[in-house]
């Protein structure tokens, strides 16, 4: 029987020596990004607050049946729907990138992470407002 000591296994060390490398540190989003963030928050948040005014399905069987062309808002709805999503995703992208930064963050940061939580905010805002809208008013 063989010891511990002895026993020399043919795969290399876990931990084999020598200086550890660290991670490099993330790098910060581009400012645009969290501006797109912000502004793309907001043109979705009036996107879904029109929504409910556009002229909907009269008859929605014949619709599905591609009898009769769709309406104007079924044709609209994708936009703040995939819109919502890339806004979130902008926001989040930032904060993400954003996390491993030193404390305090210098206020071009700071201002980034603002714009950042604006745009998903107003993300938010968008999609519950079309998704209550759609849920409750949506195709019977």
């Amino acid at each position: 029987m063989k010891t511990e000591d002895t026993f020399r296994s043919p795969l290399p060390p876990i931990d084999p020596p020598g200086p550890v490398r660290t991670p490099p540190a993330p790098t910060p989003a581009p400012a645009w990004v969290a501006l797109a963030a912000a502004w793309a928050g907001l043109l979705m948040l009036v996107t879904s607050a029109v929504f409910p005014f556009l002229p909907g399905s009269v008859n929605p069987l014949a619709e599905l049946e591609h009898t009769r062309p769709y309406s104007f808002a079924d044709r609209f709805l994708p936009l703040p729907i995939y819109g919502t999503t890339v806004a979130l995703f902008l926001g989040i992208v930032v904060l993400w990138q954003m996390r491993k930064e030193a404390r305090p963050l210098p206020q071009a940061l700071l201002a980034q992470r603002v714009q950042a939580w604006v745009g998903i905010v107003l993300a938010l805002l968008a999609a519950v407002i079309l998704y209550t809208w759609v849920g409750l008013r949506g195709p019977r």
